[in-house]
C-alpha cells in the first residue's frame, strides 16, 4: 500500500502540526510510529524528515532526565509558527485521523494525564456528576451530568475512575461522529 504523503515539505509540516497538536514532549519513535500506522509515510521517511526538523531548530530535543534512555522532543517556537500557518495545506481528514491515532497510541500515563471526579447533591434531590481529565495542567475533558439517584452517580464515578481513557476516547468519538473506536 502506498503512503499518503510523498513531498518532504508536506511531511515536515505534518510532523510539526501533529507534535504541536499533541501539546507535550514526545519521543521520536512515538511520532514516527503514529505516522507509519496511519500510512502517512514510511518509518524511514519520517525519521529523515524528523532529523531535518531537529537540525533546522524546528523541533527541540529536551535534556534527558536521569535514567531516561530516549530523548523527548517538543516543537520550537519557529516550528509552531510553521505548524499553525501551514497546517491547512494538509487534508483535514488526515489531520484529524492522525491526531486520534496519536491519542490512542500515547497512553494517559505517558501523556501525564490526571483525573478528578466528584458528586454534588442538588437542591432538587438529584445529583451532579463531575468528571475531569487534565494533561499537564490543561483541561482536556470536563463533563457534568445530572442524574436521578446517588446509586447512579456512584456507578458513573466508579466507571470513570476505572476507565478514564475509555471515557475520553468514547466522548471524542461520539462528538466527532467517529464511533469506530468501539471495534478497535
Amino acid at each position: 500500500m502506498s503512503n499518503i504523503m510523498k513531498d518532504k515539505n508536506e511531511i515536515k509540516i505534518f510532523i510539526l502540526y501533529l507534535m504541536d497538536r499533541i501539546g507535550y514532549p514526545v519521543k521520536f519513535n512515538d511520532v514516527c510510529s503514529i505516522l507509519y500506522q496511519e500510512n502517512i509515510v514510511s518509518y524511514f521517511e519520517c525519521g529523515d524528515c524528523f532529523t531535518e526538523l531537529v537540525d533546522a531548530n524546528h523541533i527541540t530535543e529536551l535534556p534527558k532526565e536521569e535514567g531516561e534512555e530516549e530523548s523527548l522532543y517538543i516543537v520550537s517556537p519557529t516550528g509552531k509558527t510553521i505548524a499553525v500557518e501551514l497546517s491547512d495545506t494538509i487534508s483535514a481528514s488526515i489531520r484529524e485521523s492522525s491526531y486520534r491515532s496519536a491519542i490512542r497510541h500515547l497512553s494517559f500515563e505517558k501523556r501525564g494525564a490526571t483525573t478528578n471526579s466528584y458528586i454534588t447533591a442538588l437542591e432538587n434531590g438529584k445529583y451532579m456528576v463531575h468528571c475531569e481529565i487534565a494533561e499537564h495542567g490543561r483541561k482536556v475533558l470536563d463533563i457534568n451530568v445530572e442524574v436521578d439517584s446517588k446509586i447512579e452517580a456512584d456507578r458513573m464515578i466508579r466507571n470513570f475512575n476505572r476507565r478514564p481513557e475509555i471515557v475520553y476516547r468514547g466522548t471524542l468519538a461520539l462528538v466527532s461522529g467517529e464511533t469506530n473506536y468501539i471495534f478497535e
